[in-house]
């Protein structure tokens, strides 16, 4: 190597060596940040949405496999229907006392019975119901529950004695059935219905 060549190699490390120096100076003067690992990879939608079908189908097999005596009875009823709520023998008394008011007068009302009150009031909350013939303790329950529309609208207010007319006054220990009209129903044909059986209809008598 020539004198020339040594001292070439000389200076470039001192170069190098200088840069090294500079380096580690502007290292502790301006240090950079921690490593920070990257996030994890996001769940896929997909995997979501299959994980959410995994949870529902259980839900989605019991609602098709149901018996239908679980879910709600939807009437087959059609047009005006006035309900009479007793037993069976009651039901018939009635039955065979409006029905003749009712041809005679050309009207359209079928006369169904419910024994149970409960079964009635899922009814009329479906609005499947115009006119009831009831027992009073039954009408006062509805009538406690704003269920009840007066029977006659020339009366002011809806009080009770306007909301349920008793076929007869109340005695101990019998039953008191009477007229009554739901909320939920046709009131003007009920109230006509009413009308025409308190005008032409021979009072009922058990």
């Amino acid at each position: 190597m020539s004198y020339r060549d040594h001292l070439e190699a000389q200076k470039k490390y001192i170069r190098t060596k200088k840069e090294a120096r500079e380096a580690k100076k502007e290292r502790e003067q301006n240090p950079r940040p921690p490593r920070i690992d990257p996030p994890p990879s996001s769940i896929s939608p997909w995997l979501v949405t299959a994980m959410a079908f995994l949870l529902l189908l259980p839900m989605l097999t019991l609602l098709f496999i149901l018996p239908r005596t679980l879910l709600p009875a939807q009437s087959t009823l059609d047009g005006l229907v006035i309900w009479i709520q007793g037993t069976d023998g009651e039901f018939l008394d009635m039955k065979n006392w409006l029905e003749p008011e009712i041809l005679a007068n050309g009207l359209q009302w079928t006369v169904a019975h419910a024994t149970d009150r409960y079964d009635l009031v899922d009814m009329l909350r479906a609005g499947d119901g115009d006119l009831l013939i009831i027992e009073e303790t039954f009408a006062q329950e509805l009538y406690r529950g704003q269920a009840l529309a007066p029977l006659m609208d020339k009366l002011e207010g809806s009080t009770w004695e306007n909301c349920f007319i008793p076929f007869w006054e109340s005695r101990p220990f019998h039953k008191t059935y009477g007229w009554a009209i739901p909320v939920t129903g046709n009131v003007d044909d009920a109230r006509h219905l009413f009308t025409v059986m308190r005008q032409f209809g021979l009072p009922f008598s058990p």
